[in-house]
């Protein structure tokens, strides 16, 4: 295989740092969310609030809300450092992946937007919804579950858009890298 610096020569060659970023960003969001979902698993049901009728998420339900993820995040930045170390990471891997990524971090931040920091998503959320934290204790007037605080939602939320942004860059760089590949030049 070709060196590294063949396969991502010029500003490209800064794509293993967009990587590395990505897999701290990734091992933030996992603390935080480990916490929100210790936190969810803690809190009980609200008696009152049993208006929607539904039962207690499993605890299986709550993990994989909560660390799907930033944990197939921190696996998958981990195998493109090793594939950037061994210099065989192609751009149009880098592409695809990054584009799945971006997507998956898309739709988990915006139901983590609708459920958690969106008081319209949690009012909504016994219309059929995926919001499960109608049915906890949480404070008056919050949407986060008793045992947890606004503070590490905030956290999740803020790190996950972080996320989301650097895959989105991710992707502009292995599409540049695909493009001068084209033109006959090094990618």
């Amino acid at each position: 295989m070709a060196a590294a610096s063949n396969l991502w020569a010029g500003r490209l060659r800064y794509t293993p740092l967009i990587n590395i970023i990505i897999f701290i960003f990734a091992i933030a969001v996992f603390g935080a969310a480990a916490s929100y979902a210790n936190a969810a698993i803690k809190t009980p049901m609200d008696e009152q609030a049993l208006i929607y009728m539904r039962p207690r998420p499993s605890n299986g339900k709550i993990i994989v809300y909560a660390l799907f993820m930033p944990f197939f995040t921190i696996l998958q930045s981990l195998a493109d450092l090793a594939l950037h170390f061994y210099m065989t990471l192609h751009p149009l891997y880098a592409l695809v992946v990054a584009a799945i990524y971006a997507l998956g971090w898309l739709v988990q931040w915006s139901i983590w937007m609708n459920c958690e920091v969106s008081e319209i998503g949690f009012d909504n959320a016994g219309t059929g919804g995926t919001c499960f934290q109608v049915n906890l204790k949480h404070a008056p007037g919050s949407t986060v579950p008793e045992k947890s605080s606004m503070a590490v939602v905030n956290a999740r939320v803020g790190l996950g858009a972080v996320v989301l942004a650097l895959y989105l860059a991710y992707v502009v760089l292995a599409a540049l890298a695909i493009a001068r590949k084209r033109r006959g030049g090094k990618v």
